[in-house]
């Protein structure tokens, strides 16, 4: 009887030891990019909706369409793409800052192209170097209640006229711009 006491206490030690150890693995698992956006698409915002404007892919973007920034939302999340006439390079760089944490994922990059998502999840800074095809970055909000997009071409703020917002190719107001959620 006293060398099973030991025993199973000793045993009952290594089981709490091991779901101590298990614990934080689990958790950093849950946490990878396919886990962050189960978890993003899991959540229901009660916060509003994003503007209606801001639906849908912009009707003008295809490779090679007028240089500028496409920004549209759906389903699945937020979009960003860039492209330009020709094949001469083009850099197009920016930042999106959300009022809550994001998860992203690049689309089509190649060489020195970078996305970057800041240690609290609420930058996004990219940087794509284009020769006329498509580059850009797919990104989820935590329920963000703002979003602000600041675009550039070739180390110049991109005019409004180069930003193209939503199916109906909506300009926003200013570069940098805000797009917040509606009751």
């Amino acid at each position: 009887m006293t060398i099973r006491r030991p025993l199973l206490g000793g045993l009952v030690g290594l089981l709490t030891l091991t779901a101590v150890l298990l614990a934080p693995a689990t958790a950093l698992a849950a946490t990878g990019p396919a886990a962050a956006t189960t978890a993003t698409t899991a959540t229901t915002c009660t916060d509003g909706h994003w503007p209606a404007a801001v639906q849908g892919v912009p009707t003008l973007f295809h490779a090679g369409a007028p240089a500028g920034d496409y920004i549209w939302h759906d389903a699945y999340g937020w979009h960003l793409r860039v492209t330009h006439r020709g094949t001469t390079r083009a850099v197009f760089s920016g930042r999106i800052v959300s009022s809550a944490p994001m998860t992203a994922r690049p689309v089509r990059l190649e060489g020195s192209d970078f996305i970057a998502l800041s240690a609290d999840r609420l930058t996004l800074t990219y940087r794509f170097t284009n020769y006329g095809a498509v580059d850009g970055l797919n990104f989820r909000t935590d329920c963000a209640r703002r979003l602000t997009f600041a675009g550039s071409l070739n180390g110049t703020k991109l005019p409004i006229s180069r930003i193209w917002v939503g199916r109906a190719n909506h300009h926003p107001l200013q570069n940098p711009f805000v797009v917040t959620r509606v009751s």
